[in-house]
């Protein structure tokens, strides 16, 4: 492969180039108006050349005066030192541009330099700035933000990464040591067997569900947008499908919608409110209660589901969206779900083109979470 052509030597060709041809210009210009002038000073018609008398009555003519070879004497001479001029000026017009060049995009080199040095383990670094304001320190400025972004990113995969595979280690751990112990004990009786079956059944539905949560996660781009809803429908709808389970804790659920007509995939977007809702009851204390609102702010529409639970601590409130974070594992994994809940509410989000958060209630107990959704959305 062809090595590229440095910036620094781009510039100063380009640069060449162009002083070079002032220079032709200029150099031209000069000569044809230095031939002009001496044509000029040619034409002049000149008096007829006179005697001199000396003593002794004898007469000396004047030498005539070849003025046509002076002339063209002149004009070669005029024409070298202008060539010679236009050579010197070029060569040092053209060490001043590389030695500016170099010296303008010093900072820049050292900039690469920092770049290729940078490493998977060390992006959360950032580059130095150059105090210049000018478009290299912009450049740095932007890498320290991409970096940042990558670093989130990695993080992200590695917690998901350790996550998954503690969640997915738990329910083989449960399946391998009760196969073992059934056929360590080589008890083949029907309840015994049946005991069996009902747990490898419930562990194969967790493992399914995390599986199936994946697959919603990984398949949301093949998802159609075009639907229109009503906003307090679908808050209602989310409300009463997670109803039943709010009644066997006896969990209040109160609604409060303001009408709106939403754009988007209704099921995600019911998804998406039914995992806000199901999270809030499912971390509710007994005999409490869930409060749903559904407003319009601007030109975007925001659900609002807040629960008297235990709240989430303020370093964690950007983690509980991540796959598989749990705040509580032992309780969390007591109240059953795959751990995908809130990470497939930021993704449903996020495809419609709105957000979501958490935010400490307005009562000082429990979490609110936002989820906010354009009115105007087009995919």
């Amino acid at each position: 492969m062809k090595k590229p052509m440095s910036l620094r030597l781009w510039v100063t060709l380009l640069c060449a180039a162009l002083l070079t041809l002032c220079c032709l210009l200029l150099t031209v210009t000069n000569n044809f108006s230095a031939i002009r002038m001496a044509d000029a000073i040619q034409a002049v018609p000149l008096l007829p050349a006179q005697s001199a008398e000396l003593e002794g009555g004898v007469s000396l003519p004047m030498a005539e005066l070849n003025v046509s070879d002076t002339i063209q004497q002149a004009q070669g001479t005029f024409h070298m030192q202008s060539l010679l001029a236009m050579v010197a000026i070029l060569a040092l017009g053209l060490f001043l541009i590389y030695w500016l060049v170099g010296k303008a995009l010093a900072p820049l080199d050292t900039l690469a330099r920092q770049i290729r040095e940078r490493t998977a383990a060390d992006l959360a670094q950032p580059v130095e700035i150059p105090d210049s304001g000018d478009e290299v320190a912009a450049l740095a400025l932007a890498f320290n933000q991409m970096s940042q972004r990558l670093n989130q990113v990695f993080v992200m995969q590695k917690n998901f990464s350790r996550n998954a595979a503690h969640e997915f280690r738990t329910p083989l751990a449960v399946l391998k040591t009760r196969i073992g112990l059934f056929r360590k004990k080589q008890d083949f009786h029907p309840q015994a067997t049946l005991e069996l079956l009902q747990i490898v059944e419930g562990e194969v539905d967790r493992l399914s569900a995390m599986v199936g949560g994946l697959l919603e996660l990984t398949n949301l781009e093949r998802a159609s947008c075009g639907e229109q809803l009503s906003a307090g429908q679908l808050i209602r709808s989310a409300a009463d499908q997670a109803a039943p389970q709010a009644e066997a804790r006896r969990i209040s659920i109160f609604v409060d919608a303001a009408p709106c007509t939403l754009a988007g995939n209704a099921e995600l977007l019911r998804q998406a409110v039914y995992n806000l809702v199901e999270n809030a009851v499912k971390y509710n204390p007994a005999g409490g209660a869930v409060h749903i609102a559904g407003r319009r702010d601007g030109e975007w529409f925001q659900i609002v589901v807040a629960d008297q639970g235990p709240g989430i601590p303020e370093e964690l409130r950007q983690r509980i969206f991540e796959p598989f974070f749990r705040v509580d594992d032992s309780r969390s994994r007591q109240l059953g779900g795959a751990g995908l809940g809130l990470a497939l509410v930021r993704a449903i989000a996020e495809f419609h083109g709105g957000t979501v958060r958490i935010e400490e209630n307005d009562t000082g107990v429990g979490s609110r979470f936002v989820l906010e959704l354009p009115l105007f959305f087009h995919k």
